[in-house]
């Protein structure tokens, strides 16, 4: 970025109630702010991750509870906590001793892509700790499914769907069971599951989760995720939630413009702009009061727009 572009900070500028409505209208289920709108009722949190779940696996699964945004904390305050887009029990699990953990996240970062399994290692590891309590049998520990929804393709193959486990390389016919599984679906992806009927199923699934599209005979799981989708758009707490995320991302990036300003780095409302086109508000918080980090994320943007 060219040092002799001069910088100035901006003025703050307030959305206005109707410009949000229109931005909400706008959004899919692949944003995580519309996506963590449409769990905040329970009712409504149950038939769209049922329909995610019985979609995936090809199978009515009916959803006992659902924890949206839900937190773990590390066990030290230095380390990084993780934040689960959905945390989900299912009422197959009741009786259960070694119950399903869903976790289900939407994923439109594509700057993500090189660290998505470490991270979803670190999440994996973390979860654990909040289930294994002093002299209790790892035995207990309950099964764990990550599906991750993603608008950019994980691996590059081109596929639709990928799944991994852990697996004992040197006997594969040997079964490894640590209980966790990775599921990852591109919403763009080339359908790749054998059968036909639920492939369709799944593309149509992912196509409306990324555009807000329905196909032209639409099943009735579509039908019920839109009518709540479309329910919560409107709803005025969401509005005003929207609003609030826009006027703290504002508050960021003019503490983070200040900060700049401090160590004579020009032209950061350029940066800023850019980390929030690709989904990356927590950088624009670490560089607002992190200087060094900030200079990182210039010599970043710069490597990223070379000619």
């Amino acid at each position: 970025m060219s040092q002799n572009q001069m910088s100035s900070v901006p003025e703050t500028i307030h959305i206005t109630e109707e410009q949000a409505r229109k931005d909400i209208q706008s959004l899919n289920l692949i944003n995580g702010f519309l996506f963590d709108s449409v769990l905040v009722d329970e009712e409504d949190a149950k038939i769209v991750i049922g329909y995610i779940l019985s979609t995936t696996y090809n199978r009515k699964v009916e959803v006992e509870s659902v924890t949206s945004q839900k937190v773990f904390q590390a066990t030290d305050t230095k380390y990084h906590s993780i934040r689960l887009d959905a945390y989900v029990k299912t009422s197959e699990d009741k009786s259960s001793l070694n119950a399903t953990i869903y976790d289900i996240e939407m994923e439109d970062r594509s700057s993500d892509k090189a660290d998505l399994p470490k991270r979803l290692r670190y999440y994996n590891a973390l979860h654990d700790t909040k289930f294994l309590g002093a002299s209790t049998n790892y035995g207990t520990l309950p099964e764990y499914v990550s599906i991750t929804i993603s608008s950019y393709d994980p691996f590059s193959a081109g596929d639709m769907y990928y799944e991994a486990n852990t697996t004992l390389t040197t006997h594969p016919k040997i079964a490894y069971k640590d209980g966790i599984t990775h599921i990852f679906l591109y919403c763009k992806g080339v359908p790749n599951i054998k059968e036909s009927a639920h492939s369709k199923k799944m593309a149509e699934m992912l196509k409306y989760i990324l555009s807000g599209e329905k196909p032209i005979s639409p099943d009735q799981g579509i039908e019920d995720v839109d009518k709540i989708v479309s329910k919560v758009k409107s709803l005025p707490e969401v509005t005003k939630k929207y609003m609030k995320q826009w006027d703290r991302e504002q508050t960021i990036q003019r503490e983070a413009y200040s900060n700049g300003e401090k160590n004579g780095i020009q032209n950061i409302t350029v940066l800023f702009s850019w980390l929030f086109d690709n989904g990356r508000g927590a950088d624009v918080e670490k560089a607002s009061k992190d200087s060094e980090y900030l200079s990182e994320l210039f010599e970043e943007y710069d490597n990223c727009h070379k000619e």
